[in-house]
Parts: structure tokens; C-alpha cells; sequence
């Protein structure tokens, strides 16, 4: 169908004006939101595990404090002294000046029956927390945080008033004599609202907000927003403890507190709806050793209200932009359709050989200087074609100064070299490309197999990058050659001829065999060694990929080979230790000394000690562990004897009935 140069300009001149915006919105736009979105989620996850990093750190300092406190020489006694002692008095003020310096809301002190003999508040001394899951733990040697709770005793609340129930938390720690007897339990009582202080110190745009929840649920933090909840009816004094995090639609727990208390660490960009029915963005992470949850969110309007904002500003952008394009491109396809034509016109007559033809078209836009370029044109194509005889001349010393060897042969197994450059001729100990040229293909071969596949390749693929070959030069001389060759077909698609570049590469073989002798050598180095070495796959239930001689012999195979392809899991007498091995690279990256008992291929059970760690790639996927294991059998046997040695030592010197001691040798030793 025949379209005027008229219509022609002026549907492209639409067709390209507008492109630009259509691709915008239809390829540029998905792919800018995309991207949006992503640094939207990135932020929102960043926020998240600094805050996740900041209470757990905030929580090792606490449990840090108690430890210092409990670490007090002559706090193992308090737990047994009464008001009428010396020193009562004087660890009081002690315990008043730790709550006073590190804002804690309390302190006390029980024996090791549960029993409160000392406290910062008179009126908790004497009472039982031999139930509280704190005691407990403590009393058995361990440091431990209790889970924000309601308080049994009044507080004062953030109105200045006592209040039961309001959130609380302690930590405590053993106290112990020397000879590690536990004599009772130091406890510190949080101040819950520096917690609550530390979330809101990340402000994440008007409706973000960071809390905490426990494993039912519930907020155990003061939200940015109580006021709101206070409205909707959802709480009647504070979020902590009280608000439990339901979306309303369902009356189930939100998404991402249930992914949360799950234990599954993530983030969802989709949006979810949080307890207010409000669609959000979360992120979320879970503190086993605290059995809490910290949960960033945020109104999925707000945050991708940039992307929602720049769709329609795209779309207003084109309706603008149509009715202008139109009218401008209708005038000037009409402007410039007329020299066009009579442009065509006298291209007709040039193409039937008339190169005296020229326009009469004065115009001092781009068509007058094309009109002018067109009558130039004749005159200028006997200069060109000159120029291009002396340009192809030029290119062909070019190619002769090349250091590798460039040809072109014919396209069949039996084929001739047709052109060479000088490199190329050097190369195959020709001293000029024109002694070269003419000469078979197939003669520079030592395997004539090699042509085959080659051409075979190029045949059905057009071109092969790197291939290698045994070759050899007019004098007989072998050597390796290297080469990216292509087949140059014509319109019908019949091979006209082969060309491509060729480099010798013998010296670079002989490194690479020096370098394989070189890994062989460092291969039976590891042999060599009396400790076992090992590399595996990275899962829990992955096998050997290599192991030495000497790993192969402790666990009870002949060689390596045997052993390679054997589950890592096989070698365990309790898979946890391997599940504990794989999540501590997996977190970490190393364990050094990590102690686990193995057995054989024959079933003979030992101790074994091993440095393992996690390799991972580029984008931090780990591909292998790798380690050094050895066999601690015999030094755990006399570990054991000398722990036998030093109990039976220490019961003779107990039974003595004269004193043994030990001191510092100063005069002011104690």
C-alpha cells in the first residue's frame, strides 16, 4: 500500500515523539517502581536489624551489669546477712548506687531458698520468688532476663502514680563463693521505658513505628500511637502488654507477627494489615535467647506513595503532550514533504546513471544543506571511491602490525588460506603473508580431526571463541594455537569463506602445567599431614567432596577416594552436633576447637576436635565447609585422669587435719 513521504512524516513524527513517553510508561515506569520499591523494603529492613542489633545489645549490657554486680567479691555473703551486719548496710547503698547510675527501677538480693534478704525497696525484704522463672535459673548458675511481664508490686506509673501491673522485667545472676557453690541470686529490676525510648529513637516517616512482642502476641513496648489505639478502643491505659497484635479482618494474629513468633526472620513488601486494619509494610526478625520478636511497619501508603505519585504524573504527562505532537507534526510533514519529493525525483535519474543531475533548492534549514550535499554528490563519489582503495590499503598495513595472526581460508576441510597478515605468516614460519597464502589449511594441523570439528562448529553454530589446537609450522615445529574463528556466510546463507584471529599459546600451556604440577604438589602436601583435612557440602545433610589421607584413616577408610561421597552426617553419634556445626558457620562464618563425638565407618565411637569454616561466593551463598579435624581421643582420656588426679589431690588435702593454704607472695597479698 502506497503512503505518501507526507503521511510518512507525520506518522513518525508522532510515532517517535510519543514513544519516548509510551516506553516510560509501559517498560521504564514498572521497572522504576520495582526498583522503588525495593529501596523502600531495603530501608525498611536496614531500620529493622539496626533495631533488632540495638536491643540485643541493649539486653547484653544489662545482663553484663548483673554480672558485675553478682561478680562483687563480697556479695556471695550478702545473701546470708541480716540488717544487724555491718556490711548490710553498706551493700544497700551499693545496690542504690547501680540502680541510680544505670536507671534500673530496683534492686534485691534472696538466699539460695528463694527467700529476699536484701533489697533497694524495705518492703520486698522477706519475700518468696522462689517460683519466678529468674530465680529459678539463677539459682542453678545461670545468668538470665525475664520476659516483660505485669508487675505484682506497684510501680509508679508515667503519671506519677503507684500502679500494679504495669510492664516489667529483671535480670539476674547467681552469686557463688569461690568453690562455685551458689549462695543466691542478685536481681535488677529494667526500667522498661528506656527500652520503649530505644525503638522510637528510628523515626520511619509518620506512620512507622518499631515494637516488640512476646510468643502470644501481645505488644510488650509503648507504641508511637497509643492515643489512636486508646480511640479505636483497642487498649485501655497502654499498648504493652495490653494490645494484642489481631488483625481485625480476621481476628488472627497480623502476618508478621505470626511469621514473627514463627521464628521466621523476613520482611514482606505486599503489604499485610496490622492491628488497626491498616495495609503495612513489615520486617521482622526473632530473638530466640529473649523469646521476642522486633517488628518494623510502616502504611504501605505512605511509604509507596512516591511510586503511586509518579504514575500518575506520567499519565498526565502524555494526555499533555498528544494534543501539541499532532498539530506540529501535521505541519511539518507538509513544510518538508515537498523538497523531499522532488529530492526523490532526481535520485531516480542519478540511479540510472545520470550523475550530472542536481536541485534547485534553496532553504537554510537541513533540507537546503541536503540539497546542496545532492548536487555535490556526483563529484564526490569518484574522491570517495579513490579514498576507499586507499583506506582499504591502510587497513591492510594495520592488520600486518598486529601482533596475532589474522586470516581468512576457504570455508571447506580442504580449503586454502586466501589472506594472512604479516604476524600470522611469522607465526607458521612463512616470511611473508603471500608465501602463505594459497598453501592448505589442513597442513598446519598435527591432527587433522581438529579441521573437522572446527569447520563442523562453524557450520552449525557461525562462530567458536577459544578454540585450542596442536599445530604445526612450515619446518615442522608443534605448538598450541588459540583462536576465535566465525563463518561468513552470503544472502543465501551458503559459507563463503572462514576468518578470525589466531594467537600461540605455548607458553602460556606450559604455566598452566606448571600450575597443575604446582596444585598436585600442594595436594600431596595435604596428604602429608598427620591431621585430617576436609571439605564438604554446606547442608546439614551434604557429603564429602575431598577429604586427605590422614582424615580418611580416622574415620576408618583406606583412602580418600573411599570416604568422598560418604554423608558428613554418617560420622555424627548425635546429628545436633552437625545441626549446632552448620547454623554456627552459617551465622558466624568460623567455629574454632569445636568438640563433638564421631564414629567410624566400623562403628567405633571417638572424640574428635576440628576448625571448621563456611566459604560462600560472591553474593554470600555458601558453597563448601572446609576444616582441619584430629582425633583428641587419648587427650580427653587424660583430661579425665587428671581431673580424677586433682579431685582425689583435693579430698586428701581436705581430710588433713592441719591448714593448707595459698596466697599472693606480697606483704599485702591476700
Amino acid at each position: 500500500m502506497y503512503i505518501s513521504i507526507k503521511n510518512h512524516i507525520i506518522l513518525l513524527l508522532i510515532a517517535f515523539t510519543l514513544l519516548p513517553f509510551v516506553l516510560l510508561r509501559i517498560i521504564a515506569y514498572p521497572k522504576i517502581k520495582s526498583d522503588l520499591k525495593t529501596v523502600i523494603m531495603d530501608n525498611l529492613e536496614t531500620i529493622g536489624h539496626k533495631q533488632t542489633e540495638l536491643v540485643t545489645t541493649w539486653m547484653r549490657e544489662r545482663m553484663k551489669d548483673v554480672l558485675v554486680v553478682a561478680g562483687n567479691p563480697f556479695m556471695a555473703e550478702s545473701a546470708r546477712i541480716t540488717k544487724d551486719d555491718k556490711l548490710y548496710s553498706e551493700i544497700v547503698q551499693y545496690l542504690e548506687m547501680i540502680v541510680a547510675e544505670y536507671g534500673y527501677k530496683g534492686a534485691f538480693i534472696s538466699n539460695d531458698k528463694g527467700l529476699i534478704t536484701l533489697a533497694t525497696s524495705e518492703e520486698r525484704v522477706g519475700k518468696d520468688i522462689s517460683k519466678t522463672d529468674f530465680f529459678k535459673y539463677a539459682v542453678q548458675g545461670r545468668i538470665f532476663a525475664s520476659n516483660i511481664i505485669p508487675s505484682k508490686d506497684p510501680l509508679i506509673n508515667e503519671y506519677g502514680e503507684e500502679e500494679v501491673g504495669l510492664p516489667t522485667m529483671f535480670v539476674a545472676a547467681p552469686l557463688k563463693y569461690e568453690n562455685e557453690a551458689v549462695t543466691g541470686v542478685v536481681t535488677l529490676r529494667i526500667h522498661v521505658a528506656t527500652l520503649d525510648n530505644l525503638l522510637q529513637r528510628y523515626k520511619l516517616g509518620k506512620t512507622g513505628e518499631t515494637y516488640l512482642v512476646n510468643r502470644d502476641g501481645y505488644m510488650l513496648t509503648r507504641s508511637r500511637f497509643t492515643k489512636q489505639i486508646k480511640k479505636m478502643g483497642l487498649i485501655k491505659e497502654r499498648s504493652a502488654l495490653e494490645l494484642k497484635m489481631l488483625d481485625p479482618e480476621t481476628g488472627k494474629l497480623t502476618f508478621g507477627v505470626q511469621q514473627c513468633i514463627a521464628g521466621n526472620d523476613g520482611s514482606d513488601a505486599k503489604g499485610y494489615n496490622d492491628y488497626g486494619g491498616i495495609s503495612v509494610l513489615g520486617a521482622w526478625n526473632w530473638l530466640p535467647e529473649y523469646d521476642w520478636g522486633v517488628i518494623t511497619e510502616v502504611d504501605e501508603a505512605e511509604a509507596y506513595g512516591v511510586v503511586y505519585n509518579l504514575n500518575y504524573l506520567g499519565m498526565a504527562l502524555l494526555f499533555a503532550i498528544v494534543f501539541p505532537v499532532v498539530f506540529v507534526a501535521y505541519y511539518l510533514g507538509r513544510r518538508f514533504s515537498s523538497p523531499i519529493v522532488q529530492l526523490t525525483e532526481v535520485t531516480e535519474k542519478m540511479a540510472s546513471g545520470d550523475l550530472t543531475q542536481s536541485v534547485d533548492i534553496k532553504s537554510n534549514n537541513e533540507i537546503g544543506i541536503l540539497a546542496t550535499s545532492f548536487n555535490t554528490m556526483a563529484k564526490a563519489l569518484d574522491e570517495k571511491t579513490k579514498e576507499t582503495v586507499e583506506s582499504e590499503k591502510r587497513y591492510r598495513e594495520l592488520f600486518n602490525s598486529l601482533s596475532e595472526g589474522i586470516y581468512q581460508c576457504e570455508p571447506g576441510v580442504e580449503g586454502v588460506f586466501t589472506w594472512v597478515n604479516q604476524a600470522c605468516a611469522e607465526m607458521f614460519g612463512y616470511k611473508s603473508p603471500e608465501e602463505m597464502i594459497g598453501t592448505k589449511v589442513e597442513d598446519i594441523y598435527v591432527d587433522l580431526e581438529d579441521r573437522r570439528k572446527l569447520v563442523e562448529k562453524l557450520e552449525k553454530d557461525g562462530v567458536w571463541k577459544d578454540f585450542a589446537s596442536f599445530c604445526k609450522k612450515k619446518n615442522g615445529e608443534r605448538f598450541y594455537t588459540e583462536r576465535t574463528s566465525n563463518m561468513v556466510k552470503n544472502e543465501e546463507g551458503e559459507a563463503v569463506r572462514i576468518e578470525g584471529i589466531i594467537r600461540d599459546i605455548t607458553e602460556r600451556k606450559r604455566l598452566e602445567k606448571e600450575l597443575q604440577e604446582s596444585e598436585e604438589q600442594k595436594r600431596q602436601l595435604l596428604n602429608s599431614l598427620k591431621e585430617g583435612v576436609y571439605q564438604c557440602e554446606p547442608g546439614v545433610e551434604g557429603v564429602f567432596t575431598w577429604v586427605n589421607q590422614a582424615s580418611a584413616e580416622i574415620f576408618g577408610y583406606k583412602s580418600p577416594e573411599e570416604m568422598i561421597g560418604t554423608k558428613v552426617e554418617d560420622i555424627y553419634v548425635d546429628l545436633e552436633d552437625r545441626r549446632k556445626l552448620v547454623e554456627k558457620l552459617e551465622k558466624d562464618g568460623v567455629w574454632m576447637n569445636f568438640v563433638s563425638f564421631c564414629k567410624k565407618k566400623n562403628g567405633d565411637c571417638f572424640y574428635t576436635e576440628r576448625t571448621s569454616s563456611m566459604v560462600k561466593d560472591a553474593r554470600g551463598k555458601p558453597v563448601r565447609i572446609e576444616g582441619i579435624i584430629r582425633d583428641i581421643t587419648e587427650r580427653k582420656r587424660l583430661e579425665e585422669e587428671l581431673q580424677e588426679s586433682e579431685e582425689q589431690k583435693r579430698q586428701l588435702l581436705n581430710s588433713l587435719k592441719e591448714g593448707v593454704y595459698q596466697c599472693e607472695p606480697g606483704v599485702e597479698g591476700v
